[in-house]
């Protein structure tokens, strides 16, 4: 029954709230009334795009009786409203304002849906009942002082173009360190955190994510708190624990403008300035080639050392396989029964969120562990199955020389399977460099990662893809032509 009432209440105060949404306080404190725009009832019935495990995919069926078709981010999104896929994309109006004022997106424009349809209030989520009252009370205080409404005003209501500038917080960190997951960082939720890292002594370390990763990397207890745009609802708060609200954030429909005639706009450049302003925003602003060579540094430091553990640990797996007992061939059978019956990423995901789950360990061993179990099943079972083509009779033969059991299988059988099983070897190799591009999935910076983040910061649907593509090809292209001539080198030492 309480339960009831306390629901009841909220939804109240949010009607209540949502009946006066466009007012807002000018200089003068005076209010000022803003009006609707009325094109928002266009996108009945239509196709508009959303951003995975957000709360406006509730919203376009049920309020625009329109077809949903989701993204992992915004980018993706921008480049099929310019294809005509989808007629628009719906997020959080705040997020949106900094889309349309990025280089390169004069094109589109925000329809915004009025917020007497609907307002979210947004907040930080985290499993600690205890870092959720700290932060309560930091924001009643900011709340209090105007700290709170001088950050919303310069974050969220800034001039067309103007991009704040972060403060400039020094952080002490004698209490300890905050983790935190984020999308972005940069922003409003950005800033709040460390102005409550500063009160509290505290360092942060934020985590860049997806938006869908937010929430579960808290439950996993691999993040303290996720902040970034997280709307309060009532079904999320059965899940985690939130935050007073932020602020509340009224929805737009991200669209081409349409000129005098009602056609889209469309950017016009040529091909050489618009190459030379994609280099510039994706790789020179800010340093970001950085970004991707950092990138590449992690895509071979998980890659080296799984191949190198992976071998060991494959290797094991062979001498259990060959030494004929009923039950370590059943158990290693079922191991790489399931290694080869699940998708990697899958997998990732288990190892990160499950096994992992409770353990201090850092990302990149996580992701180095993983790709180890799934290199060992195929190095084990490619091993043994070299072995048995090694014919019988020339074992026999060294056994008739006087070898030992032992020494047969070290000097003939082993050398020879060794040598059939090195190009295929070196070629999982290669596929193993390209297969970890999903370590970003457990918020790893890798090569194809590198590439995501620098998209969700210059919203370039495609050069950030195609010069991560180039180096992947480049690389592996040249790793596989000096793979293959290590190889050819040991074969002709080998061979008689």
């Amino acid at each position: 029954m309480k339960k009831r009432i306390l629901i009841s209440i909220f939804l109240m105060v949010v009607t209540l709230f949502a009946a006066y949404p466009a007012v807002f306080a000018t200089d003068d404190g005076e209010v000022e009334m803003k009006e609707s725009d009325p094109r928002y009832t266009e996108f009945y019935g239509k196709i508009i795009g959303t951003i995975l495990g957000g709360i406006s995919e509730t919203l376009i069926p049920n309020i625009f009786n329109g077809v949903v078709v989701y993204y992992s981010n915004p980018t993706a999104a921008i480049e099929d409203i310019r294809r005509g896929r989808i007629d628009g994309f719906m997020h959080d109006l705040t997020i949106l304002e900094n889309i349309v004022t990025a280089p390169g997106n004069e094109d589109l424009e925000i329809v915004e849906v009025p917020a007497e349809i609907f307002i979210a209030p947004i907040g930080a989520v985290s499993n600690d009942l205890k870092l959720i009252g700290r932060f309560n009370a930091f924001l009643s205080d900011i709340e209090i002082d105007g700290t709170l409404k001088d950050m919303q005003d310069r974050w969220m209501f800034a001039s067309p173009g103007f991009e704040p500038s972060m403060a400039d917080l020094w952080l002490t960190g004698e209490n300890g360190v905050l983790r935190v997951a984020t999308t972005t960082q940069r922003g409003l939720d950005v800033e709040l955190v460390l102005l409550f890292a500063k009160r509290e002594g505290l360092l942060v370390e934020f985590t860049e994510v997806d938006f869908t990763a937010l929430i579960p990397h808290v439950l996993s207890g691999h993040a303290d708190m996720a902040i970034a745009n997280i709307s309060i609802t009532e079904e999320r708060k059965e899940s985690i624990s939130f935050t007073y609200p932020l602020y509340y954030d009224q929805y737009g429909i991200l669209t081409l403008k349409l000129d005098a005639a009602g056609n889209a706009a469309r950017r016009e450049a040529g091909l050489f300035e618009r190459l030379k302003i994609a280099v510039e925003r994706n790789l020179l602003i800010d340093g970001r080639w950085k970004i991707i060579a950092n990138g590449l540094g992690v895509t071979m430091v998980i890659a080296l050392s799984a191949q190198a553990l992976g071998t060991i640990f494959g290797c094991f797996l062979c001498f259990m396989l060959i030494r004929g007992n009923k039950f370590a061939v059943w158990l290693v059978n079922c191991y790489c029964g399931m290694i080869y019956g699940t998708p990697r990423v899958v997998l990732l995901l288990v190892t990160y969120y499950i096994i992992f789950s409770d353990m201090d360990v850092s990302n990149i061993l996580v992701a180095i562990l993983a790709f180890t179990m799934m290199c060992a099943a195929e190095v084990g079972q490619k091993l043994k199955s070299a072995i048995d083509t090694v014919a019988r009779v020339e074992i026999e033969a060294a056994r008739s020389l006087g070898f030992t059991a032992f020494g047969a299988f070290t000097m003939v059988t082993l050398p020879q399977a060794v040598r059939r099983v090195l190009s295929g070897y070196s070629n999982d190799f290669v596929k193993l460099v390209k297969a970890t591009a999903i370590v970003g999935y457990i918020a790893i910076v890798d090569l194809a990662r590198a590439g995501d983040i620098i998209r969700g910061r210059t919203y370039d649907a495609y050069f950030p893809i195609l010069f991560v593509a180039l180096i992947y090809l480049t690389f592996t292209t040249i790793l596989a032509k000096l793979i293959k001539y290590t190889v050819n080198k040991i074969n002709r030492g080998v061979m008689p």
